[in-house]
């Protein structure tokens, strides 16, 4: 649970840069080293900070083309989808949402080629409606 400001500051600071010492941390927000390593210990044992992650820029690695891809699925077919999805190395992030389809995916693809046979392999089980994204305005 986050308990003040000061864990407001931290974790706003970790979001931009997890990779700071708890003394570039403490500097900035005017707390020791110690005492913010105390605080982010108790942040990640309350679940607070899940975890820490390493963004990819998915371009560098040779996936020009990102896209949105809403799925609809019939109910009895949901869960065995669902279950497939790690057989989709080109899914960068899926929800379930609630309106006309039930699953949004964040996917990176080579080329529109490639795009096309990610299509194909996702119409076996639902109905993929796509949009490809041009840019990126704000990233996490």
């Amino acid at each position: 649970m986050v308990k003040d400001e000061l864990d407001h500051k931290i974790l706003c600071y970790l979001k931009e840069n997890s990779r700071a010492s708890y003394a570039q941390i403490g500097r900035e927000i005017g707390l020791s080293a110690s005492a913010v390593g105390e605080r982010i210990q108790r942040l990640e044992q309350t679940d607070v900070i899940k975890g820490y992650r390493t963004l990819i820029d998915p371009k560098k690695m040779g996936f020009s083309v990102s896209a949105y891809i809403h799925m609809s699925l019939e109910s009895k077919n949901f869960h065995s989808f669902v279950a497939t999805l790690d057989s989709f190395s080109e899914i960068e992030h899926c929800s379930r949402v609630t309106g006309e389809t039930c699953l949004i995916m964040k996917i990176n693809v080579k080329d529109s080629d490639h795009l096309q046979r990610f299509i194909d392999r996702l119409a076996k089980h639902g109905n993929p409606s796509t949009q490809v994204i041009l840019s990126d305005i704000i990233t996490a």
